[in-house]
């Protein structure tokens, strides 16, 4: 048997689990953390998109299945109720194209 970690919505496998957050992390991977912190995030955080202009195209927003409750359900569900439309639902979470490629691109190729 499998053994997974559900850790707010995200399943790992123990394995998985155990080399991400259980040692201590690599002089690379504080340097990549160094730089998310101070260049990515704030931008990320603060950036809003042009309703106006996203009004007048086709577009769709996706949600993971198993991401209820999560950030990225609650930011898709505001920018969907914003754009006016309905949101599509995915199989898996927030990943589901990474965590289950196949049903992921048959719901896509449903939906398109």
């Amino acid at each position: 048997m499998r053994k997974f970690l559900v850790m707010a919505g995200i399943h790992l496998p123990e394995p998985v689990f155990q080399q991400l957050f259980a040692q201590e992390p690599s002089q690379q991977d504080r340097a990549d953390a160094d730089f998310q912190y101070a260049h990515m995030y704030r931008p990320t955080t603060r950036w809003t998109p042009d309703f106006d202009v996203l009004r007048t195209r086709p577009v769709v927003v996706g949600i993971g299945a198993e991401s209820a409750g999560q950030l990225c359900e609650r930011t898709s569900e505001a920018l969907a109720k914003e754009l006016g439309i309905e949101p599509v639902r995915f199989p898996g979470d927030h990943t589901g194209f990474a965590g289950d490629p196949v049903a992921f691109a048959a719901r896509l190729r449903d939906f398109l």
